[in-house]
């Protein structure tokens, strides 16, 4: 039993502030402002200035992805083409990996203002295949040994480009299967395990994952699953199923399935848009029909599924709504939960009916923020207006739509201090939310998002006794510098968190064969 007291911000509807929570056996036994006689025999741990919150959640990512690239050669600290072929070239001369991978490149973060090219990468690395994907996690460059390696598998997809070695789209994703096809299965779930102590240091302690696509035969999904049973220090990963396939999915025993993206991104300028980018004047990439769209959300909404659609434009925003509120025309349900991910670029109208349709939204809240210059790019590819109405937090709520947030790593790193950071100081100011609201959308929403709202997302009685230790409480400093806010502690079930006390597959067996 352990007793705290200070300040603790529950983020329940009423927002009420307590000042002391009991917790036992690993739930919440009391919390409210004065402490009961029965528990004034055991020792209270003092807060001091540090307030308690509710752990955080993080909607939607790609956990092994994420777990994957973050063990690989990273470029992301560099301010310049020259130097990341410098760093690849030591790289190559110094690993033992027959395929060099790394992770972060960005044209608008260099000073080239461009992509390193097939041919700078073949003089920096002749010698072995080399792939080099970008922030966004959604294409690449590669070197031509690499192009020449994978020629028979992508020539003829969408996003392959053999002049100047970037691969988007479809072709993108059968390079991520063939760099993940010659892993180890110990790597990947040793990379996995590691990932759960990252996300602890930034507070979270639920997440849910989309698997199903860049790795072969999707084994993805099952690795995620297994590893999610077999951690033994409370951390929740939810795994959805990313795939257009109902019949596929019924062979899996799950609850929230991901139709395959629905458009791309605004990066690589293939996110789908009502109106054209200004550099290139098309109107991006739809990457499904709506009839496509259409079905399967009728599919999966009469099996009883949870839809989450990936939409980035505004576009693809309305595909994807109008097809979830067609799914519910044809067959009505009460507590679906059916959710957008990302919807950054969010029409009024479409709003209106997510509002109708109890849909949800799943945003990206430092989206224009996570990397230098991504604000100014997305201004000069969509212009000031469109750009403006990115992530229009304040809008979506006063709608009465349930918001929560993610980080979709590994596009992003998980950081919920800077998810309400930016959910505060939105680049458009007038769609700021209050404090509360952004703390809510990280914590609460997230659970509801989950269908785990009854045991997470607020500190409550008789709920789960996951909780993070602030040092500064965000409700006493100018929303400017909440991002100064540190996670000192995650605690789950009462516990602080500590790494699985097993080996990363001792943690997968367990997982696949719970006693």
């Amino acid at each position: 039993m352990q007793v705290f007291h200070g300040t603790i911000i529950t983020c329940d509807e009423n927002n009420t502030i307590a000042n002391y929570l009991v917790e036992r056996e690993g739930r919440i036994a009391y919390i409210g402002k004065k402490l009961p006689t029965q528990y004034e025999v055991v020792p209270p741990i003092e807060l001091g200035d540090n307030v308690l919150v509710p752990a955080f959640a993080d909607t939607h990512m790609h956990y092994s992805g994420f777990s994957v690239l973050h063990k690989m050669f990273p470029i992301n600290d560099t301010d310049s083409n020259a130097k990341i072929l410098e760093q690849l070239r030591a790289y190559a001369n110094n690993t033992r990996e027959n395929i060099i991978v790394g992770f972060g490149a960005t044209e608008f973060a260099v000073s080239e203002g461009h992509l390193i090219l097939r041919e700078q990468m073949d003089m920096s690395c002749p010698d072995k295949p080399a792939f080099i994907i970008k922030h966004d996690a959604h294409s690449g460059v590669a070197n031509s040994l690499f192009m020449d390696a994978i020629k028979s598998k992508v020539s003829n997809l969408r996003g392959y480009n053999p002049e100047t070695g970037e691969l988007k789209q479809e072709a993108f994703l059968s390079a991520c299967e063939f760099i993940t096809h010659g892993m180890s299965t110990k790597k990947v779930i040793d990379s996995m395990v590691e990932t759960s102590d990252f996300l602890a240091s930034k507070g979270i302690g639920l997440i849910c994952s989309a698997s199903g696509m860049g790795f072969i035969r999707d084994y993805d999904f099952d690795m995620e699953r297994s590893v999610a049973k077999g951690l033994d220090n409370g951390m929740q990963v939810k795994v959805a199923y990313q795939c257009s396939n109902v019949d596929k999915i019924s062979k899996k025993d799950m609850t929230r399935v991901v139709f395959g993206n629905l458009d791309g991104t605004f990066a690589n300028k293939d996110a789908s848009l009502n109106e054209d980018y200004i550099t290139i004047n098309n109107k991006g990439v739809s990457f499904f029909s709506d009839a496509d769209v259409q079905k399967f959300c009728i599919n999966a909404n009469r099996a009883g599924y949870q839809i989450a659609l990936h939409a980035v434009g505004d576009a693809a925003f309305e595909q994807a709504v109008n097809s979830i509120a067609m799914a519910l025309e044809d067959y009505p349900r009460y507590d679906h939960r059916h959710i957008i991910i990302h919807g950054c670029l969010p029409s009024e109208s479409a709003l209106k009916t997510c509002a109708k349709y109890n849909i949800m939204i799943s945003v990206q809240p430092s989206l224009l923020s996570h990397i230098d210059g991504v604000y100014g790019f997305v201004e000069s590819i969509l212009s000031k207006e469109r750009a403006q109405r990115i992530n229009p937090l304040k809008t979506i709520s006063e709608l009465g739509v349930k918001v929560c947030f993610n980080s979709d790593a590994p596009a992003s790193d998980p950081n919920p201090v800077m998810w309400i950071h930016d959910a505060c100081n939105n680049k458009n100011p007038e769609q700021s939310v209050s404090v509360y609201e952004a703390f809510r959308m990280a914590t609460y929403n997230g659970a509801f998002s989950c269908f785990d709202e009854k045991e997470r997302g607020t500190l409550e009685m008789g709920k789960s006794c996951d909780l993070v230790v602030l040092d500064k409480n965000p409700y006493e400093i100018p929303v400017e510098e909440l991002k100064t806010i540190n996670v000192l502690e995650l605690y789950l079930k009462g516990k602080p968190y500590k790494r699985s006390r097993t080996g990363s597959m001792a943690t997968m067996l367990r997982g696949m064969f719970p006693q």
